[in-house]
Order: structure tokens, then C-alpha cells, then sequence
């Protein structure tokens, strides 16, 4: 395998996220692991697979943690296997449970139990950002950018991202996602928690483009929430009724933690857009030169 080798003293600060790359990867890929493992469980008892298909699925789950390990030791080929495998197991359960097929996400979850629809929604992002890190991680597997004002918004991030997984599972259950089949609301709503998530990684360095996909990922949830709950569909209150109240507050949750994620990324693009010394834009604008006093 080839190994990274090390770079000058400014590499340490030259990566996107808050956290070095391999350790997003590491945390991503490992979840990634586990929920595939829960997952392949049922896949095996609903008979949807044979236990060959089981014990392939195990060897590349093994050679997947390897990998994690070898890329968190620096071996690029090891951050490419851990990348491609994340890659594949998305279009697997994609292609598998959100589309129209047998054991598509409702019917698999009416057989097997409300949780393992919560565990294909939450894969998706999973493998999104082991992918996402594996990326970063080819060149920057331990740099990282100390800006610190962005913590909050990943850690509402991370957390309406788990709250969007949960409310999304109860909407399975009760098949609501309006003119939408369960397997393309749910599929939308993994969609969104990843455009979330990736845009709040990326905040720190890339902000424009971090802010736009926050702002997009939030404006799906927010706006199915608008138009499912409270325009038309479900009222909140029928989701107490019928899922308990646990659920209605999380559906509460997801749509409120959306907007203030959606308002504080305006915020961050609209203080990127807008140039930190204003005189001096007006000058490269004009290309004459104001006079600096009155």
C-alpha cells in the first residue's frame, strides 16, 4: 500500500472540517459498519438474501474495518478502499429499499420492525460522509481548520440530522409523505440530512458553498413539514394521537432546528458575500480612487 507521506507544518491547518478528515472517516465508517451489520441481520431473517450473500456481506464488512484502520495509519490505498466500499453499500440499499421493489422501506419495516427503517435512512448519510471524508482524507487526512464559532452549527446540525432520521422512520410507519411513496419520501429526507450535514462540514472552510447546501437541505425538511403538517396532510396533533407525543415533538424538533440552520447559514452566506472592507471593493469596482477622508 502506499502511504502518506508527510507534508510541511502547514498541512495541519490546510484541512476543511474542524476535525482532521481521517477522524470523520474513522467515526463515519465505523457507523457506517454497524448499521450495515444490523441491517444484513435482517436481510437475512425477511429471507430478502441467502447466507452466501450474508457471509460475502461479512468478509467485505471486515475488510471494509480494515481498511479504516490502515487509512487512519496513512495508507492512501486504504482510504480509497474505504471510500469505494461506503460508495458501494449506498447504491446497494438505495437500489435495494427506496425504489419500488419487494422489500422496499415499508414493507421491510412491517416485517421486520419499525427500526430497521431507521437504520436504511441513517445509513445513507453514513455512507455519504465516510465518502465525503475518504475524499479529504487522500490529501488531508490530519489537517484541520480551528474555527471554533462553527461548532454550534454542526452540533445542531448533527443533531437535526438525528432528529429528521427519527420523524422520517415514524412518517414510514404511518406512510405519510403526502403524494410521495414511502421509499421517495424517505429517500428525499436522507437526501436532505445529507445535504445538511455535508454543508455544515464544509462551513469552515468553504463557506458559500457550505451555506448553500445547508440552506437547501434544511428548506426540504422545513418545507415537508410546512406542507405535510401544517398546510395540509397530518396535523402535529395527529401525530400525537397516533405515534404519541414523543413523535410529535420530534417532528417539532427536526422543523425548528431546520430554520434556525437554514437562517444561520443566510447569515454566514450573506457575510460572505458581502466584502469586509467596503471602500476598497468600490475602489477595484470603480477603478478610481476615493478620497479616504472628508
Amino acid at each position: 500500500m502506499i502511504a502518506m507521506r508527510a507534508s510541511p507544518a502547514g498541512r495541519s491547518t490546510r484541512g476543511p472540517f474542524l476535525v482532521p478528515a481521517r477522524v470523520l472517516l474513522l467515526a463515519a465508517g465505523l457507523l457506517s459498519i454497524a448499521l450495515g451489520g444490523f441491517n444484513l441481520a435482517h436481510e437475512l431473517r425477511s429471507t430478502n438474501v441467502d447466507i452466501i450473500y450474508v457471509a460475502v456481506g461479512g468478509l467485505v464488512g471486515l475488510i471494509w474495518m480494515g481498511s479504516l484502520y490502515l487509512a487512519w495509519r496513512g495508507f492512501r490505498l486504504a482510504v480509497f478502499a474505504a471510500g469505494l466500499i461506503a460508495f458501494t453499500e449506498f447504491g446497494v440499499i438505495a437500489s435495494g429499499h427506496f425504489v419500488s421493489a419487494p422489500w422496499e422501506i415499508d414493507i421491510y419495516a412491517k416485517h421486520e420492525g419499525l427500526e430497521v427503517a431507521g437504520v436504511l435512512i441513517a445509513l445513507l448519510p453514513a455512507c455519504a460522509l465516510t465518502v465525503m471524508a475518504a475524499i479529504v482524507s487522500w490529501s488531508h487526512p490530519t489537517g484541520r481548520r480551528r474555527q471554533l464559532e462553527m461548532l454550534p452549527l454542526i452540533l445542531v446540525s448533527l443533531l437535526g440530522a438525528v432528529l429528521a432520521v427519527l420523524q422520517t422512520t415514524d412518517n414510514v410507519a404511518r406512510k405519510d409523505f403526502g403524494t410521495a411513496t414511502p421509499e421517495d419520501g424517505a429517500f428525499a429526507a436522507a437526501i436532505a440530512v445529507i445535504l445538511w450535514l455535508v454543508g455544515a462540514f464544509w462551513l469552515a472552510r468553504a463557506r458559500r458553498t457550505g451555506a448553500l447546501l445547508i440552506m437547501l437541505g434544511t428548506f426540504i425538511l422545513a418545507d415537508g413539514f410546512v406542507s405535510l403538517h401544517l398546510l395540509g396532510g397530518t396535523p402535529v396533533s395527529e401525530i400525537a394521537s397516533k405515534s404519541g407525543v414523543a413523535w410529535a415533538g420530534i417532528a417539532l424538533g427536526t422543523a425548528t432546528l431546520a430554520v434556525a440552520s437554514f437562517v444561520a447559514a443566510l447569515t454566514f452566506l450573506v457575510a460572505a458575500l458581502v466584502p469586509r472592507r467596503p471602500w476598497a471593493w468600490i475602489r477595484r469596482q470603480s477603478g478610481s480612487r476615493l478620497p479616504s477622508g472628508p
